[in-house]
């Protein structure tokens, strides 16, 4: 299988520019918008061998030290039978106007509306629950997006409901990823405004996304 030429990706950039055109392209065919102290993602992601890709929607929160922009929470385009929509160059070409507008009915609140602390955390919730792996970092990502908001019962209903979860893991995700004590350890110790607001601009000024446009997030509805 052939990878995407530079010709066929500076074309995927430029069309699916005009469909984000809010968002920022930090990387080839990686888009991120500001919502406070989160990014909101569209990632193309390379499948088959780099021959075709599928569109990801996803989560990067601010407000901890993190070395790349993580794609956490992911969501990926789907097709009309429920799978990964995969697209191929050709396929990019020849059918980029219903692409496209299956992707805005599928995703038009990261396009067209404000974002919600309570749709965030749905969205966080539900990725979390449905995760075939070890989701430390969602958890951890929202119980932060609550202190932010100074939804402090919310950040402890998030704290003992995840810790349980945590629990029950098998020994090997303990061994990576820590126990459900060490892991609330390590987000309180993170329960501080001040420095949720610094971690946000130091990772801006990190990213060398500090002139990026803050959309804003809805605290509550």
């Amino acid at each position: 299988m052939k990878k995407l030429t530079t010709a066929a990706q500076n074309r995927i950039a430029r069309d699916w520019s005009e469909v984000l055109p809010d968002y920022t392209m930090i990387k080839p065919l990686h888009w991120v918008k500001r919502y406070g102290p989160l990014l909101i993602g569209v990632y193309m992601k390379p499948v088959y061998g780099g021959e075709h890709y599928v569109p990801i929607v996803h989560t990067h929160s601010l407000m901890m030290v993190f070395p790349v922009i993580s794609l956490v929470c992911p969501l990926p385009m789907y097709d009309p039978r429920g799978r990964e929509e995969s697209i191929s160059f050709i396929r990019h070409s020849q059918e980029f106007q219903y692409i496209a507008a299956a992707f805005r009915s599928q995703y038009s609140a990261i396009l067209t509306e404000p974002i919600t602390y309570a749709a965030m955390q749905q969205w966080y919730d539900t990725s979390i629950r449905s995760a075939t792996d070890y989701p430390v970092q969602a958890m951890t990502d929202a119980v932060l997006l609550s202190w932010w908001c100074n939804e402090m019962q919310q950040a402890e209903a998030l704290i003992l409901s995840y810790s349980a979860m945590i629990a029950k893991w098998p020994a090997a995700a303990s061994t990576r990823f820590g126990s459900a004590a060490g892991w609330e350890q390590r987000v309180r110790a993170q329960a501080n405004h001040e420095q949720l607001k610094h971690a946000v601009t130091a990772e801006l000024t990190k990213f060398k996304l500090d002139t990026l446009q803050d959309y804003g997030l809805i605290s509550s509805d």
